[in-house]
This record gives C-alpha cells, structure tokens and sequence, in this order.
C-alpha cells in the first residue's frame, strides 16, 4: 500500500511540475493587440498592429495573412515583421502593422491572433494570444432634406508619362520606318529614272576648218617672216578637219598616207590637186627649208578654203551650210 501511494502521488507531482514549467514559459511570452481607431466609416482604412514580447533566442512562427483579418475585417495590405531593440530585462520586442477595413456597420469584433514559438534549445511549440478588440463602424449620415444630386459620371484618370511612353516609342518607330522608306524609294527612282545628259550638238567640222583658216589669214604670219609658223597651222587645221570629217586619222599621216586614204571618198579631184599641192608645199617649208612666193602663200590658203567647201558632203556647198548657221545664230 505503500509503495503504490507513492507511485500515485509522484505522478500527480510530476504533472504538476510539467504544467507549471510550461505555464512559466508561456509567461515570458507575450502578445499584445491595437488599432488606431476604433470608430470608423464603411471602407475607411485604419492600422492594425500586433506587438509580441518574448526573451531573446525565442523562435516565432507570425501568420501568413491572408484576405481578412475576420469575417467583416479585409486586410487591405501588410507590413514585414520588424524587431525592436532588447528591452532592460532581456526581452525583444517584435511587431507587425496591416492596414484593414471593414464595411459591415455595427460593432465588429476582431478575434485574438495566435502566434506560435519555441523557446531557445527547445523543440516544443507553444502558443500566445493576443487580445481581442471592438470596431464600431458607424453609417454615413444622410441629409433627408437635400435635394438629391446626379450620379457622377465615370471620371477618367490622368494619363502618367510611363502609360504613354509606349506609343510614343511605336509612333516614332513607325515615323522612322515611314521616312526611311520614302528615302529609299525616292532614291531607286531617281537611279531608274534620270534625265539623260543634254549633250550640245557639236559643231560640224567643215564650220570650225572654215573659221581657222580666215582667222589665219588675218593672223599675216607670213607677212611678218613667219612662214613655217604659217604653213603648220595651215596643214594642222586642214588635218583636223580631215579627221573629223572622214575618220581618216590625218593628223598622224603623212601627205602620202592622207592622199591614199581620201581615195575612198568621192571628192572633186579639183579640190583633191589643191589639197595634194599645197600639203607638199608645207613639207617643203617645213622640212627643206623653202621659201615660197608670197603669191604662192596666198593661193595656199586658198586652195585649202577651196578643198574644205567642196569636199564638206561629197561636194555640197559648204558656204550654204556656212551662212545658215550664221542666220540660226542671229
């Protein structure tokens, strides 16, 4: 008998201990409530905040929050867990802030929040709960005697700089793509298209062979002594106008090799004497030092007048042609 009421009462002395030990931890342990009205309108936002004190080292598990703090209590949004400094006697100080409202009117209760920890070195969890509160939310009061007033319509907000910057990127993309476009096609078009080059008619050969003779004549160089001077340009201008006239390369060829090459063409063999007369004249001035008589200058530049008007289109008259030109410019 002894021994079994001692076995009885150990036990009861152990739960005992056990149940005051964790009494003693939840102790340490505590979690307080608050809002910062407690009277409020339908939607009207208000802070929530729950404060925990616990001893140094304590693991806290704080709630995933989620829509509503209660039935009639949303939780608009939350704040992370901040941490205070240790208090004087070792403790720290946690608290959590949400902005909540309600919209039911009438005095709501928000139920106590538990919050879960384990003391330092200790598996165990525990519990500790916050205090409950009372929010009144009271009715928008309505003025009976007002006129009523009509419904706003829906008010546009003003557009932000960032909501508008898209379109101002896609307007100056498609600006960009546009002008680019336009120059390359304007571009291709005026390398498809360009106006030919207007080329001035050239002057006919037997004109210009013309013009270089009287001007030669009133140059009088062999007036003044110098005759090789004056049968060079002679034979020169006449050799041009050979070249362009008749594509015989004259201008290379000796007197010869011209006389030969002018056989193809039916000029007046008048003219072909003049030209054969005077051409061997200028090699003797110029290669065996002669000095014609002043006549013999004179004809000279005659009988090359004479080669050029009568040659010029296989015997058209080249003073026709001469004259026309000159009432064209006129």
């Amino acid at each position: 008998m002894m021994k079994q009421w001692f076995v009885k009462y150990f036990g009861i002395a152990l739960v005992a201990l056990i149940g005051l030990s964790d009494w003693a931890t939840a102790q340490n342990v505590e979690a307080v409530s608050s809002i910062s009205a407690d009277t409020i309108l339908p939607g009207q936002q208000i802070t929530y905040e729950i404060n925990l004190k616990a001893p140094e080292g304590y693991l806290v598990e704080w709630p995933l929050w989620e829509d509503t703090l209660s039935k009639e209590v949303e939780i608009i949004r939350h704040k992370d867990v901040e941490q205070l400094p240790l208090d004087d006697k070792g403790n720290v100080w946690m608290r959590q802030q949400l902005t909540v409202t309600s919209f039911d009117t009438g005095v709501i209760r928000i139920p106590p929040i538990a919050l879960h920890f384990s003391p330092k070195g200790d598996t165990s969890k525990y519990e500790a709960l916050s205090n409950g509160l009372f929010l009144r939310v009271i009715p928008v009061a309505i003025d009976t005697s007002a006129a009523f007033k009509p419904i706003k319509g829906i008010q546009k907000a003003p557009l932000t700089f960032m909501e508008i910057l898209p379109w101002i990127i896609g307007f100056l993309g498609v600006a960009l793509i546009a002008l680019f476009l336009v120059w390359y096609f304007v571009k291709r078009q005026r390398r498809t298209t360009e106006m030919p080059l207007f080329e001035k008619p050239k002057r006919p050969p037997h004109l210009t062979a013309i013009e270089a003779l009287e001007n030669l004549r009133h140059e009088r160089l062999w007036q003044n002594g110098k005759v090789k001077e004056y049968y060079s340009q002679l034979t020169d201008i006449v050799r041009l106008y050979i070249e362009q006239q008749f594509h015989v390369l004259a201008v290379e060829m000796t007197t010869d090799e011209i006389l030969s090459g002018l056989k193809h063409f039916s000029i007046n063999p008048e003219a072909m004497q003049k030209l054969s007369g005077t051409l061997q004249i200028a090699d003797l001035v110029k290669f065996a030092k002669a000095q014609p008589t002043a006549l013999e200058n004179d004809l000279s530049l005659d009988h090359m007048l004479d080669f050029v008007k009568e040659s010029y289109g296989n015997g058209q008259p080249a003073e026709a042609a001469f004259s026309e030109e000159n009432q064209d410019k006129s």
